[in-house]
């Protein structure tokens, strides 16, 4: 009997689920004057709430002075899918907190396949990932999922629950790997990861926007070979543009907002 190929392939898109934040701008802002002036949490949350300009000025001063250890008492988890080439990259950052799909583990042959592989890609390349599918399929009749897992590709998708604090995400993460010599797969999960905090951390959002292309020596690597494209030399608006254009993914409305007010 001739054997019978079924098509096990799913290719995806890359996406970021925020899972929780702790800490936020208004009780940093209300801590200085408990160790400064040695006011009372609960006198201290009182005056920040009274005079809400006071959380703006505070947080703002912190970030120009260098004073950026407090950022540690706030930060985020998300869950994020997306490539192995993805993964490898975004685990070197090491003052984070990871938790990734398990292919030791999680056997495919009991659901399809997920890759995850851009869209110029994937129109010509689905078949090739197919025939891989095929061949670990094959060879889990006679080997456990973390042998036969010698044969999937980067494209092959990866969850991981990751964890940072805002220090690390905001003046680390996001300048490394929203700069446009960056991976563009990163880059647009990077630009998702910052879209679900605008709203959280606003303050310092708005600096990190504002500031971007100071806060990492090579953030605009390229610019001359993309600002005729995306009509603009502001690398975060072509960062942002050539990202989610080569996903065929659409800018959120908080981030598209951001780049309207520049």
């Amino acid at each position: 009997m001739q054997e019978v190929k079924i098509n096990v392939v799913n290719i995806i898109k890359p996406r970021v689920e925020l899972v929780l934040t702790w800490g936020n701008e208004e009780l940093i802002a209300a801590m200085t004057d408990v160790i400064y002036r040695a006011h009372t949490i609960e006198d201290a949350m009182r005056k920040v709430k009274e005079k809400p300009e006071l959380v703006t000025r505070r947080i703002i001063s912190f970030l120009w002075d260098g004073h950026h250890s407090v950022l540690e008492f706030m930060g985020a988890s998300w869950l994020i899918e997306g490539s192995r080439a993805f993964t490898h990259e975004l685990v070197r950052h090491r003052v984070a907190s990871y938790w990734q799909e398990s292919q030791r583990y999680v056997d495919y042959t009991k659901g399809q396949l997920r890759y995850v592989l851009p869209p110029n890609l994937a129109s010509d390349w689905t078949s090739h990932l197919d025939n891989v599918s095929q061949a670990y399929i094959k060879a889990r009749e006679g080997f456990a999922p973390e042998d036969a897992r010698y044969l999937l590709p980067n494209a092959m998708a990866s969850r991981v629950w990751v964890q940072m604090n805002a220090r690390e995400f905001f003046l680390n993460f996001i300048p490394l790997r929203t700069g446009l010599g960056a991976f563009h797969e990163i880059r647009l999960i990077t630009w998702l990861m910052f879209t679900t905090l605008i709203d959280k951390f606003p303050i310092t959002a708005r600096w990190i926007w504002e500031n971007l292309p100071r806060l990492h020596p090579d953030y605009c690597r390229g610019i001359d070979k993309l600002k005729d494209l995306y009509g603009t030399d502001d690398c975060r608006l072509v960062s942002i543009e050539d990202s989610f254009r080569r996903w065929q993914i659409e800018i959120p409305e908080t981030l598209r907002a951001l780049m309207g007010g520049k």
